[in-house]
């Protein structure tokens, strides 16, 4: 009875293989166009039955952003119209570029209040207290180089920065700075006069301090208050009690902001027109003029960029980790995804268009993207619908906006932002996952606190990469057994001869870590000199010197030396002196199985380390030691495998593996010359050739191996692998050539054309137990078989 095998090889694939195929990646002009622009790939197919729906999304949006607006550029420090002209271009911009349905860019509290902390040094400056600077340039600025620098990263494509910000760390950062916030607006709220330029806790403290001394817009921003609680609680209470009014009572709820506006706002005129009062007995918002005043081409300070420019990255990081992340997290919500560097790009766009508007820096907003969401928008049109709104406030209801009272317009940021600041089960659920996602978490929350908000994203971000570091350079490890069930136990007891027995025995066991939690006490070694080794994560310069200290850590534990040490201790080596000689009945060291299947990627200083480790390995046992590899699907790890020369395991005495990739290059070579001859010399009578069934086309370009090999049940495994070769570059063969290896392979076992490399733990066991089923007095230990460690220098020259 014979079996059939199927032996394939994947060679890594040419650096001009590569350059090509990227090349042929790169997107037609159309495709390229539509990528820049997504409003031409989902506008043609757009439903009018979507209209209504982001008409009624973008009349709730701009009920929310024309108080908003307002409100944040006065946390800023800016007039009330820069935060209505913020909010237009963004929204103007967004539907072309943007890849979200719900995004809604414009003034956000966070970026405002960092904002703020900026333009409060710059109006300490004897520039702007002479008048050379003023606030048109300050905002002017900060708009154009944010847009400028995002639209740079967009570009080269460097939206990947956005993944070295975790979770905890933005989380973190969110409640802090919504807590900076409440604590700003509280003395607004509370009718006292406190400065904001301290840190928070100062603030908060001098806040308690002036209550005493608190004004008549007490009354209003604590009514305010209420009213905006009590009407979010009451919807939301009776939603759940009457299911059928739950999207009416949605859209009261969302509206609660502009109807508290309107209501003090018209109070507020009542008292002012009617009492005629030499000045309001509240602090209200002043004039507003309408329109577009500041309009034309940006006019820039160059003492100003330079003053200013320290706060350019905190800014632009602020601008990305906004917007990304409430974009992400709305695109998972409604199961859509973004593309981060197209919304970076139209950040970018938004700020540039905006530095020409006098608008200041924009980005997605936490607060209205989500009730965009929620009010059913369908699609990015429903912004167009917000920038007509925020049109007709400039040039109708700008006379309007002067009798708004601050206390009411700071009960509306408090209250905006109060859903950001998490409470202690979010933090009990970092510290559920792992102390260190609190620790980031915790971090980032308390120096937002007291420090300025930049610092605590970037200590948060530190600490998250050097937890990341951490984890990489000690990644997790096992040692690997075998689990043999009692019925396998009793199957192959007895039937045939010990050697074959266990393995058939192999065949049919599972593998599991000695240190597995509940299967670790049941796990036994795989075989007397066997050491199966998995590292849990990539093997790269940061990890590679500890996995390979730990595995020969495990040798030295498992096996036995092959040369006795010195009965004198005199004659013994300086870094093993013990004070008696151990009589070791541990087998000895012939086989390590390395289980690469959870690595994904190696570098040099790993493939090195490898290849120390099994010299050290060799010299320890006084005699050859196989290396078996169990391999994924990476092309990475295989080429440095190769590099190493572990695929044949081909040396001389004294010196290294040699390369596998220089005799692929030579076998290459000569490739269309000697496929017969190779045929001939390895392939048995009844073999056939891929190429004569299928008829395909023969390239030599680029090759892959795949042989049949008729062998014996009872017969020991081949210590080589064979392997016949046969090209598929030809593009009009690729079908047969695929229907034909699918039919060789369909009923067979598939091998690795390398005779140490294959793709189940499983295979590797049975031929490391084959390989070396000899008794150990046998293969006697030799000091001739070690070898020594050679700098790289040297081994480049043998």
């Amino acid at each position: 009875m014979s079996t059939e095998t199927t032996y394939v090889d994947n060679p890594p694939p040419k650096y001009q293989e590569q350059v090509r195929s990227s090349i042929r990646q790169c997107p037609s002009p159309g495709k390229f166009l539509a990528s820049v622009f997504p409003i031409i790939t989902w506008l043609p197919k757009y439903n009018l039955t979507w209209l209504w729906s982001d008409f009624i999304s973008g009349i709730t949006v701009g009920c929310i952003v024309v108080p908003q607006g307002m409100a944040y550029a006065k946390l800023v420090g800016l007039p009330p119209q820069y935060g209505l002209y913020t909010s237009f271009v963004g929204v103007a911009i967004y539907p072309f570029v943007g890849t979200s349905k719900d995004i809604n860019i414009g003034t956000t509290a966070i970026q405002s209040l960092f904002l703020g902390q900026v333009f409060a040094t710059v109006q300490e400056t004897p520039q702007f207290l002479s008048g050379q600077w003023t606030a048109e340039q300050f905002a002017v600025t900060m708009s154009l180089f944010a847009g400028i620098i995002t639209l740079f990263l967009s570009i080269f494509q460097l939206g990947i920065l956005f993944n070295f910000i975790c979770h905890p760390a933005i989380s973190g950062f969110m409640a802090g700075s919504a807590l900076t916030i409440v604590i700003s607006q509280l003395g607004k709220i509370l009718g006292v006069h406190v400065s904001t330029k301290d840190a928070p806790y100062m603030v908060f403290g001098n806040t308690l301090k002036e209550l005493p001394h608190a004004s008549i817009d007490a009354l209003i921003g604590i009514l305010s208050l209420i009213w905006l609680y009590g009407v979010k609680y009451a919807c939301s209470s009776l939603a759940k009690r009457y299911p059928q009014y739950k999207r009416k009572l949605l859209y009261f709820s969302m509206s609660r902001n502009v109807i508290v506006l309107i209501f003090t706002t018209f109070l507020s005129w009542l008292i002012n027109h009617f009492g005629h009062h030499a000045e309001s007995p509240f602090t209200i918002l002043g004039p507003v003029p309408p329109g577009f005043q500041d309009m034309g081409v940006p006019k820039l300070d160059t003492e100003m960029i330079s003053h200013v420019f320290p706060s350019f990255p905190s800014m632009v990081v602020l601008l990305i980790m906004e917007h990304c992340s409430i974009a992400s997290s709305l695109g998972q919500t409604s199961d859509y995804r973004i593309n981060v560097n197209q919304e970076i790009l139209s950040v970018g766009l938004a700020n540039i268009f905006g530095s020409f508007f006098s608008a200041y820096p924009a980005t997605g907003s936490f607060c209205r993207s989500a009730v965009a969401n929620k009010s059913g928008a369908k699609t990015p049109v429903n912004n167009i619908v917000v920038a007509i709104i925020v049109i007709l406030a400039l040039y109708a209801l700008t006379p309007a906006f002067q009798f708004i009272p601050n206390a009411s317009l700071a009960a509306v940021i408090a209250h905006a932002v109060t859903d950001l600041i998490v409470g202690p089960s979010v933090w009990r659920r970092f510290w559920n996952i792992h102390p260190s996602e609190l620790l980031i978490f915790a971090c980032a929350f308390i120096i937002s606190l007291f420090a300025r908000l930049d610092i605590s994203i970037y200590v948060a971000v530190a600490l998250s990469v050097i937890v990341q570091l951490y984890r990489t350079a000690r990644p997790r490890y096992a040692v690997l057994g075998r689990m043999d069930g009692e019925s396998m136990q009793k199957k192959y007891c007895g039937e045939k001869s010990a050697a074959h027995s266990e393995i058939d025995a192999l065949n049919h066991c599972k593998f599991f870590s000695f240190t597995h939690p509940m299967l670790g006490q049941y796990v036994q070694p795989i075989a007397p000199g066997v050491i199966a080794f998995q590292p849990c994560d990539n093997m790269v310069f940061e990890n590679s010197m500890m996995l390979t200290e730990k595995l020969m850590d495990e040798i030295k534990h498992a096996t036995r030396r092959g040369k006795p040490l010195a009965e004198k201790i005199g004659d013994r080596p300086w870094n093993d002196t013990a004070g008696t000689i151990q009589r070791d009945k541990k087998p000895l060291l012939h086989a390590v199985i390395m289980d690469m299947t959870c690595v994904n990627q190696m570098d040099y200083s790993a493939i090195h380390a490898i290849k120390a480790v099994a010299n050290q390995a060799e010299r320890y046992s006084g005699r050859p030691v196989s290396w078996y590899f169990v391999l994924n699907d990476s092309l990475s790890v295989r080429k440095c495998l190769l590099f190493g020369g572990f695929g044949t395991q081909e040396r001389k005495p004294g010196a290294p593996f040699r390369s596998d990739l220089k005799q692929r290059k030579k076998q290459g070579a000569h490739v269309s010359s000697n496929d017969n001859d190779q045929n001939d010399d390895y392939s048995c009578d009844d073999q056939d050739s891929i190429d004569q069934k299928s008829g395909v086309v023969i390239d030599s370009k680029q090759v892959v191996q795949v042989e049949y090999v008729q062998k014996s049940n009872n017969s020991r495994p081949p210590l080589t692998k064979h392997e016949s070769t046969l090209s598929y570059n030809n593009t009009n063969a690729t079908g047969a050539l695929d229907d034909a290896i699918g039919h060789c392979i369909n009923n067979t076992q598939l091998d690795d054309v390398y005779p140490y490399f294959f793709f189940a733990m499983r295979d590797a066991a049975v031929a490391a137990c084959s390989r070396h089923a000899v008794p150990e007095e046998r293969a006697s230990p030799s000091s001739a078989l070690s070898v020594n460690v050679v700098s790289e220098i040297d081994e480049e020259k043998q």
